[in-house]
């Protein structure tokens, strides 16, 4: 053997080695590593199994490659979900933030999607992408405003209030036209008191 295959090969095993110790000492981080590798290439199904194992030991970064994953899957709603989990994991993280401002846009949820890009802006305001964004979801959200909310059910106590206006108030016409009837049935007055 060559002094240069030797050298190639120890090379080699000493990388071999770090690689075992990765997966020997940190696991989770291997596991990250090569699940974003599978969405890099298209394997989101492969990927989502790799983030959930970690996302289940309360680690807001797996749980946020969780919702990543599944954002460019195109599951919305399980991206949603996801990233809320993340997010109490890690309440201040602009990524995670950014990331369900991406997932509100895409299920046209404009104003959920402002709510979350300011927040990721509050965390990292250098983040460009994250401005370019907010403004796009803000200019949409000029062009499709959200519908006015219902105005809420009275409670039983203004129900009950507004029952006895009424009452009240059909009393008054029933006594006012009662007295008007009186005043057409009563004879006018033809003798002067004068």
């Amino acid at each position: 053997m060559s002094g240069k295959q030797k050298i190639l090969l120890s090379i080699l095993a000493f990388l071999l080695l770090l690689l075992i110790l990765e997966l020997v000492l940190r696991p989770q981080v291997f596991r990250n590593s090569l699940g974003r590798e599978l969405m890099n290439l298209k394997r989101y199904e492969s990927a989502q199994k790799l983030f959930a194992k970690d996302a289940e030991n309360e680690s807001a970064v797996s749980a946020g490659n969780l919702a990543k994953s599944r954002y460019k899957k195109g599951d919305f709603s399980e991206a949603e979900s996801a990233s809320e989990e993340a997010l109490t994991k890690d309440p201040e993280a602009a990524a995670l933030h950014y990331d369900r401002g991406n997932i509100a846009f895409q299920q046209e949820d404009y104003e959920a999607a402002v709510k979350s890009y300011e927040q990721a802006l509050l965390s990292d305001p250098t983040d460009e992408d994250t401005k370019a964004n907010l403004e796009l979801a803000l200019k949409k959200l000029d062009e499709n405003p959200p519908p006015p909310e219902p105005e809420p059910e009275p409670d039983e106590e203004q129900r009950d209030e507004e029952e006895v206006r009424n009452i009240l108030e059909a009393l008054d016409n029933l006594e006012a036209r009662e007295r008007k009837n009186q005043n057409d049935r009563t004879p006018p007055k033809t003798q002067n008191w004068w």
